[in-house]
């Protein structure tokens, strides 16, 4: 067995959006061509930029860089060349990226660690077309990626204790993010996104989407099965670059902000913001279904 081997290294993942109802609205061998396309098309644009593929899994890649700016280079590129496949835009396929620097456990030809974690739980938060990266990592790429670089909000990734600050990096063609100037690591109207995590499942605000629907009516966007929920129970829409949640529900919805304290909505609004979590007709402390969510 190889000995295990401790270095420093930028790690990426890149996962397709929206695999698994592929396979449901195309077929399986339609499907599974789709995918390996799209998986070919990543693998070489991460080799291109230097990059070593660790392995591939059913719809996404993990890629070690010697450098941040090689990773970074990989995330603009692997974008790039999804959108020269030409792929129709009713297909719902795009890529989501993270890349995090720092020390790693090599092993059989295969990585380990924090490093590791933050990486995958940031191409997690990614949405279609964007990386994410932490201001940890930010600090380790030259100055000429700074303006590319778009400062985030301190969230806590799933399964880990400490926040970590994430940062965009900007993957539009150059053309379009020529404009950004020196507004490194500055927030952008307009440009927000929403994550929701709920029993194992992540919905994302795409770039077209107005609102996203919760309740037990399984016609929702969101379904929860909690029976102090209503079947139309609330509604998150995007109204310029904020996430604004309205209750339509009898029982309400209990909001917690990560670091406040919890609140009842009921036939009212509010702004969403960094991270916390939302449940339908009963506190979080008590048990049932819990909505969490992460503005970035």
């Amino acid at each position: 067995m190889q000995a295990a081997v401790s270095s420093e290294c930028t790690v990426l993942f890149a996962d397709i959006t929206n695999s698994t109802s592929l396979y449901e609205s195309q077929g399986d061998e339609v499907a599974f061509a789709l995918i390996k396309r799209c998986l070919d098309v990543m693998c070489d644009s991460a080799g291109d930029s230097g990059g070593r593929v660790v392995k591939t899994t059913g719809d996404g890649i993990m890629v070690v860089f010697s450098s941040a700016d090689a990773a970074a280079d990989a995330a603009i590129a692997i974008h790039h060349a999804l959108r020269m496949q030409n792929l129709p835009q009713s297909l719902g396929l795009g890529i989501h990226i993270g890349f995090q620097y720092g020390p790693v456990v090599e092993s059989e030809n295969d990585v380990f660690g924090d490093t590791v974690n933050i990486a995958a739980r940031l191409s997690e938060l990614s949405a279609p077309g964007k990386a994410l990266t932490s201001r940890g990592t930010a600090i380790h790429l030259s100055e000429a990626w700074q303006p590319l670089l778009r400062a985030g909000h301190s969230v806590t990734l799933k399964g880990m204790q400490r926040p970590i600050e994430v940062v965009e990096l900007l993957c539009e063609a150059q053309e379009e993010v020529t404009a950004v100037g020196d507004t490194a690591l500055t927030d952008a109207p307009g440009q927000r996104q929403l994550h929701l995590y709920l029993n194992g499942r992540t919905l994302a605000f795409g770039v077209d989407t107005r609102r996203i629907s919760i309740g037990r009516d399984p016609a929702c966007d969101l379904v929860i099965n909690s029976p102090r929920a209503s079947r139309k129970h609330a509604d998150i829409e995007r109204r310029a670059d904020k996430f604004v949640l309205v209750d339509r529900s009898s029982n309400g919805t209990y909001v917690t902000i990560e670091g406040e304290s919890e609140f009842l909505l009921r036939y009212e609004e509010v702004i969403l913001r960094g991270h916390g979590w939302l449940t339908a007709g009963q506190p979080r402390t008590l048990e049932g279904e819990a909505i969490e969510f992460v503005c970035v």
